[in-house]
């Protein structure tokens, strides 16, 4: 449940930064997070310490669509959309023997 919570955190977070901050690239000295486009859309988050994590968390949401898509072309797509979904299916997963354990 925690982390289908950080994603739908991290989904409303990526909507904050897209109706805050300016698109695009920002200079060396800006410090937070931004939403750029490099042929696909993506976070990047600059200037602070734990940046790089941010970021990762922030493009979550966003590999949830990228990866699957990108798996039939890659085998480090096709890891990367197994781990992206992971929690989201071990989630599901648990629900559904947790709802038929209780029914029982």
């Amino acid at each position: 449940m925690v982390l289908v919570a950080a994603l739908a955190l991290a989904v409303v977070a990526d909507i904050l930064i897209f109706l805050t901050v300016e698109y695009g690239g920002k200079s060396s000295n800006f410090v937070g997070c931004f939403a750029y486009d490099a042929m696909l859309v993506g976070f990047e988050c600059q200037g602070f310490s734990g940046s790089n994590i941010v970021s990762a968390w922030l493009n979550w949401p966003l590999w949830l669509v990228y990866a699957p898509m990108s798996a039939i072309f890659s085998i480090r797509a096709l890891i990367i959309a197994v781990l992206v979904w992971f929690p989201i299916l071990l989630f599901a997963f648990s629900d559904k023997k947790l709802g038929e354990q209780n029914n029982a």
